[in-house]
């Protein structure tokens, strides 16, 4: 079950993520959803990075 919502995280437009996170009002929630941002993006920075032709 938590192979396939990180899955899910991953393919989620990550504005959408952002802007659903910023906008919660229950602090438990946000920071959940926040974590969540920050999964999705670090696993798509980690893509980009092993992209050869990606140029710091």
């Amino acid at each position: 079950m938590t192979e396939k919502m990180l899955d899910e995280a991953e393919n989620t437009n990550l504005q959408f993520l952002m802007d659903k996170a910023l906008n919660e009002t229950d602090l438990d929630k946000k920071e959940v959803l926040m974590a969540i941002c920050a999964y999705a993006i670090g696993k798509k920075q980690k893509e980009l990075l092993k992209n050869r032709a990606f140029v710091i």
